[in-house]
């Protein structure tokens, strides 16, 4: 369930005294995506969404209010924890998927050892493409 791209943009306001601000727009929904990460088979939707709750340190409650929109403008703290633990993930993503491509380039290194396990190679490249996309959200 981890989308490829966060849909993250920037908006203008002016405040009372004039002054313009730029401020960052998130795509909640996706980014506690990206915390959660696949839904497994043993998953259902809340337990899904509880595993991103812990690992951003926020409520379920609030966890699942952001999700669904319920509320778009969460305070500091849950903002602060949402986008850290995806920050985290993404990271994690992005150093799994050069371990996978490492490997890969190990295995085909040795023409003996690329023929017997090219399907293992393809499998680990696949899988570090899939990770990358993880990255660019």
């Amino acid at each position: 369930m981890i989308q490829n791209e966060s849909e993250e943009s920037s908006k203008v306001s002016e405040s009372s005294d004039g002054n313009r601000k730029m401020h960052r727009v998130l795509n909640w929904q996706v980014e506690i995506e990206t915390i959660a990460g696949p839904m497994l088979a043993s998953d259902t939707r809340e337990s899904w969404l509880a595993r991103a709750a812990r690992r951003a340190s926020i409520t379920f409650r609030q966890c699942k209010a952001l999700y669904y929109g319920e509320t778009a403008d969460p305070k500091h703290s849950v903002a602060s924890g949402v986008i850290e633990a995806a920050e985290l993930a993404r990271r994690e993503a992005r150093e799994m998927a050069s371990r996978f491509e490492k490997l890969a380039g190990s295995l085909n290194a040795n023409s003996e050892i690329a023929d017997r396990y090219s399907d293992d190679v393809v499998a680990l490249v696949q899988a570090a493409n899939r990770l990358r996309g993880v990255d660019r959200a």
